[in-house]
C-alpha cells in the first residue's frame, strides 16, 4: 500500500518537474526570439530570421480609385470607407461562433442601413455593381427574416471586398465577389 502510494507521489512530482520545465523553456523561448515585442519588424531583426528570405514584396491589392463608387449622401466620403465600417461591423458581430447569438434587431437595422444607402449610389465598376447588387439582394433577407445564412455571406461579401477594393496586401478571401480589383 505504501509502495503504491510512493509511484503516486513520485508520478505527480514528476509531472510538475516537466511542467515546469517546459514552461521555463516556452518562456525562454518567447523572450529570447522576441515574440513579446511590440513592433513585429524589430522582434523579426532581433530574431535569427532573415528578413530577406521568401519575403514577397509584390503588390497582391491595389486600392481602388475613390470615385469608383459615389455616394449622392454625406455620411461616406467613399466607398473605401463604406466597405471598412461595414466590415468592422460584420467581424464584430459574427465572427468567432457569435453569428449564432448575434442580435438580429441590429442586423436587421444595418442591413436597413446597406439598402437606403444603395439607394443614392453611383457604381462606375461593372464588377463592383454586380457585388453591390448581390449585397443589396442578401441584405433584403436579413430584413425580411432572422436568416443566419444571409448574415454570413454579407459578411463575406464585404471581406473580400474589404481586400480588394481597398487593397490590403493579402489573399486571404472567400472567393464570394466578381470584383477583383484592379
Amino acid at each position: 500500500m505504501k509502495y503504491k502510494k510512493a509511484k503516486i507521489v513520485i508520478g505527480i512530482l514528476l509531472i510538475l518537474f516537466i511542467l515546469i520545465i517546459a514552461s521555463y523553456k516556452g518562456l525562454d523561448y518567447m523572450t529570447s526570439t522576441k515574440v513579446f515585442e511590440k513592433d513585429p519588424k524589430k522582434a523579426i531583426e532581433k530574431s535569427d530570421i532573415d528578413i530577406n528570405e521568401d519575403v514577397s514584396t509584390d503588390v497582391i491589392n491595389v486600392p481602388a480609385s475613390k470615385d469608383v463608387v459615389v455616394f449622392s449622401t454625406t455620411e461616406y466620403e467613399n466607398g473605401h470607407d463604406f466597405i471598412i465600417e461595414l466590415h468592422e461591423f460584420y467581424n464584430e458581430t459574427l465572427c468567432w461562433g457569435r453569428v449564432h447569438t448575434a442580435d438580429y434587431r441590429k442586423q436587421q437595422e444595418k442591413a436597413l442601413h446597406i439598402v437606403s444607402i444603395f439607394k443614392d449610389i453611383e457604381v462606375k465598376d461593372k464588377m463592383l455593381y454586380e457585388d453591390f447588387l448581390t449585397i443589396e439582394n442578401t441584405a433584403k433577407k436579413v430584413i425580411d427574416s432572422d436568416d443566419r445564412d444571409a448574415m454570413i455571406k454579407l459578411h463575406r461579401l464585404f471581406h473580400d471586398l474589404d481586400i480588394y477594393f481597398n487593397g490590403y496586401s493579402e489573399d486571404d478571401t472567400f472567393g464570394v465577389t466578381s470584383y477583383k480589383g484592379v
